[in-house]
């Protein structure tokens, strides 16, 4: 994707610190893309002339709806990315309807700009809380500068697990395996049905959480595919390369966007998300090949596995999210959008 260099920087705020999973990643992306710089001193930046990015609003909506109101009473620019917002739309607790009241009143001030990283179609109420919206950084960011997921050969353990399935269909699971991301009903359904295990090979790799451990020992005794604990870059991608088919059924309180769902997208992959979630009403809309998992009949749900998407209709689109996603972005932080810059590498 061709794209030019901005004429100023911008302020990427970071208020908690660390690199601690992918946020360095995450930060190192955007710098790039946004030509932006790091800065972990809350106090100056308030003042700064450059515009301030808040890469994640979540982790003080308070702070950023100071910065928001105090700088746009000194005509300067404040942008920020709303990862979770459909909490705040529904509103249940004071805690959400407070935040619900203050992005609301954020709307109202000139020089602001909060985004969703999903579009407004995929839920209309996310217009009342933001002023404009991106696709996820994951849904896009192998397809920017000179990435590629398609450039690299599997490895080893794409192998062995290919060599497990002896033909079956595989399903993986990717990352800290909870019941937020939907783990027990993942390996619940492969104890509990032969015919599911006759036609596939279930794997996860990564971290179990303490509560479900008896479970994940029951699902490697029925014979899944269990790498139970962190899992390099490089055995997260064979596992991608193994899959057939990969698990985004997160619980109804995970109702987001999604990394792992993106890479799936942006190579082409098969997802199976939970009937009626955020992704799932995305997927459909976008034509992303994918199966709405039932869990009163998982067996009937997972019986056809959708094709793959060919990785240039794959790219084709990541590569549509882009240039969309770096034009609202570049507006929002006050670039003219042909000004963005060209960003190379991925974020995780």
């Amino acid at each position: 994707m061709a794209i030019g260099r901005p004429m100023q920087g911008v302020i990427l705020l970071d208020i908690t610190g660390g690199d601690a999973g992918h946020r360095g990643q995450y930060f190192d992306f955007l710098g790039r893309l946004l030509n932006g710089r790091r800065v972990m001193s809350s106090l100056p930046a308030l003042f700064a002339r450059e515009p301030v990015l808040f890469p994640m609003i979540e982790e003080s909506i308070g702070l950023y709806a100071v910065y928001a109101a105090v700088r746009s009473l000194l005509g300067r620019r404040t942008a920020g990315l709303l990862f979770r917002p459909l909490p705040v739309v529904e509103g249940a607790s004071w805690r959400q309807k407070a935040k619900q009241a203050v992005l609301r009143c954020l709307r109202a001030l000139p020089r602001v700009a909060t985004l969703t990283i999903l579009p407004f179609s995929v839920d209309a109420r996310f217009a009342s809380i933001a002023h404009d919206w991106i696709y996820d950084l994951q849904f896009w960011d192998l397809h920017v500068g000179d990435s590629s997921p398609h450039a690299r050969r599997a490895g080893p353990l794409a192998g062995q697990i290919l060599a497990e399935a002896n033909g079956r269909s595989v399903c993986v699971a990717l990352g800290r395996q909870d019941r937020a991301k939907g783990f027990d009903i993942f390996a619940r359904a492969y104890v509990d049905d032969p015919s599911l295990r006759e036609r596939s090979l279930f794997a996860f790799g990564g971290k179990v959480d303490d509560q479900l451990g008896e479970l994940a020992s029951a699902f490697e005794q029925h014979g899944g595919k269990a790498i139970a604990r962190f899992v390099s870059d490089e055995e997260l991608l064979d596992l991608y390369a193994a899959a057939d088919l990969v698990w985004s059924c997160y619980a109804p309180d995970y109702d987001q966007a999604s990394g792992i769902f993106g890479r799936a997208m942006q190579s082409g992959l098969p997802v199976v998300v939970r009937a009626g979630s955020l992704i799932h009403r995305f997927a459909a809309s976008e034509g992303v090949p994918h199966l709405a998992f039932d869990p009163a009949a998982p067996g009937e749900t997972l019986a056809f596995v959708p094709p793959r998407e060919t990785p240039e209709h794959a790219a084709e689109r990541a590569r549509r999210h882009a240039a969309e996603s770096c034009r609202r972005l570049s507006m929002a932080v006050g670039q003219a959008p042909e000004q963005a810059p060209r960003a190379s590498g991925k974020v995780f």
